[in-house]
């Protein structure tokens, strides 16, 4: 299948189609097919072990992993789906393409879209939908405030300068804002993109930045005039151990989009306890109505304009004490209820895990002295980054010595030495 970007959806909040057509459009694009099938590629697949693999006292337990690339590994392992529970990540709202997973990444839960998805595919009818993507699997004691780091920032957006992020909106919201409250905003923008070069002056060089980006920033420089970095800091990449400090300095953080993934900004400001701004119609049709985040953690901009923006961002920053995303977020997010969400919703933990209680694996004696007897540390240790290089892999050639690594430790032949079947 050759996938189709939905393009109509990044600009247009009100896409005149019946509900049904447009959960087609959004599933008929998945990056599993790029990361596949681009070789270049292979070196950013990811795989995350969530849940560990056990045998303990002689009854064996799955694990369970994440990837977006299932089906090409399980194409050349297939005891994979003997160790593991698999679960397929598209990293956009679509419903994964996988035809080997167990479960599925569909970002939220929503129950109508799930049973048209399954009434549509009978034969993906036992495949479990887990309200889940990639972003979520975020370490919430890294990703936290900094003591004693006053808010300077007013706006934050960590975010790449491509058109789905609609950098233009923010850029007029932020003329808006001036003109309205008679204030310029301290905006810092980091685009994640290592080929732009900051100046002697402060502006950006993305003179080197594809199109794809640079036609964005164009825009942008339009709109301020050539003053550009009197609005707006672009930093072309922020390493992500100073992210916490960022956070922690910004008063809001503002998500342009429309349509994309779960987002893993939203994420990393929620945790760090940074009040979240983002269009009411940010993947509204993929949610239902689900959250994009629960109780008093931000707020929606009622409409996909930059005036309705810059009228959110000043509700927001006049009155900081309203807000309690860290809270709210540790209730339902961070790795803990990552894997409690991947346990209750697979049938086979209920069925398998001994003295199995719903939302409380890190709570179960069982496990955990599996996992100190499995790999030596104790579970938390194992979710929390211990042993990294059997946890949390990117790149082809280590996540063949991972899938190697539990071969041999559960007992299956490993066929390729030190070659790379994928050559």
């Amino acid at each position: 299948m050759k996938g189709k970007w939905p393009a109509d959806y990044m600009h247009n909040p009100n896409v005149n189609k019946p509900i049904e057509q447009i959960w087609d459009d959004i599933d008929g694009y998945s990056f599993e097919e790029l990361y596949q099938d681009t070789k270049s590629l292979h070196k950013s697949i990811t795989l995350v072990v969530p849940i560990p693999p056990l045998f303990y006292k002689g009854k064996f337990m799955k694990g369970a992993l994440y990837t977006q690339a299932v089906d090409m590994l399980v194409e050349k392992f297939p005891h994979l789906k003997n160790i593991f529970n698999l679960c397929a990540n598209s990293m956009f709202a679509s419903y994964p393409w996988s035809e080997h997973a167990d479960a599925y990444f569909t970002c939220y839960k929503n129950e109508a879209r799930e049973e048209y998805y399954k009434n549509k595919y009978p034969h993906k009818k036992d495949i479990v939908c887990l309200p889940l993507q990639d972003a979520d699997f975020l370490n919430e004691y890294f990703m936290a405030p900094v003591v004693g780091i006053p808010k300077t920032i007013d706006v934050i957006c960590v975010s790449t300068p491509f058109p789905v992020k609609n950098l233009p909106v923010i850029a007029k919201a932020l003329k808006i804002y001036e003109q309205k409250y008679g204030k310029r905003l301290k905006v810092v923008y980091g685009i994640g993109q290592r080929c732009t070069k900051k100046r002697e002056d402060g502006s950006l060089d993305y003179s080197e930045l594809g199109d794809y980006g640079k036609n964005e920033l164009i825009k942008v420089d339009e709109i301020f005039e050539g003053r550009t970095r009197e609005y707006i800091q672009f930093e072309p990449y922020l390493e992500y151990k100073t992210l916490p400090e960022y956070y922690t300095a910004s008063k809001c953080a503002v998500l342009g989009s429309l349509i994309e993934g779960k987002n893993r900004f939203i994420s990393e400001a929620l945790s760090a306890d940074t009040p979240v701004i983002c269009f009411k119609d940010f993947n509204k049709y993929a949610r239902g109505d689900y959250p994009v985040f629960f109780g008093n953690s931000g707020e929606y901009v009622p409409e996909f304009e930059p005036e309705s923006l810059a009228d959110t961002i000043h509700k927001v920053i006049s009155n900081p004490w309203d807000y309690e995303p860290r809270k709210n977020y540790l209730m339902h997010y961070g790795r803990r209820n990552f894997a409690n969400i991947i346990v209750d919703n697979l049938p086979y933990y209920r069925d398998n895990l001994p003295d199995y209680e719903k939302g409380r694996l890190m709570d179960n004696i069982w496990f955990d002295i599996a996992c100190r007897d499995n790999y030596g540390i104790s579970y938390y240790d194992f979710l929390y980054d211990k042993k990294c290089s059997i946890m949390n892999v990117a790149g082809i050639d280590n996540i063949l010595k991972l899938i190697k690594y539990y071969y041999q430790k559960f007992g299956y032949t490993w066929e390729y030495g030190d070659t790379n079947p994928f050559e």
